[in-house]
């Protein structure tokens, strides 16, 4: 029995050093596609980049003040919702005479 447990614990071994090394390779794969990538989209924000800067008009500043505003009351409703309301609890006081 020793025998067949140590042959079974040799291929479960062997198994998981194979998944590890290609697990190895696809995280290895990955990565230097996610740089590639990195790189070129990089290259793409320059060229579109102004280096003049933009005016922005009422449109912007409505749009901010509703996003601020949105944001504000979202933290409101956050608040309300997990604040600890003592006078919600009823007491355990019972008179057992």
């Amino acid at each position: 029995m020793a025998k067949s447990y140590s042959r079974e614990r040799a291929l479960l071994r062997d198994a998981a050093n194979s998944a590890f090394g290609r697990q190895r390779d696809v995280l290895e794969s990955a990565g230097k596609l996610l740089s590639d990538l990195t790189h070129l989209a990089g290259r793409k924000l320059v060229q579109k980049t102004s280096l003049a800067p933009k005016k922005s008009g009422i449109g912007a500043f409505i749009a901010t003040g509703l996003a601020v505003a949105i944001v504000a009351g979202a933290a409101y409703v956050a608040w309300q919702v997990l604040r600890t309301d003592d006078d919600a609890w009823i007491d355990d006081e019972f008179d057992v005479d």
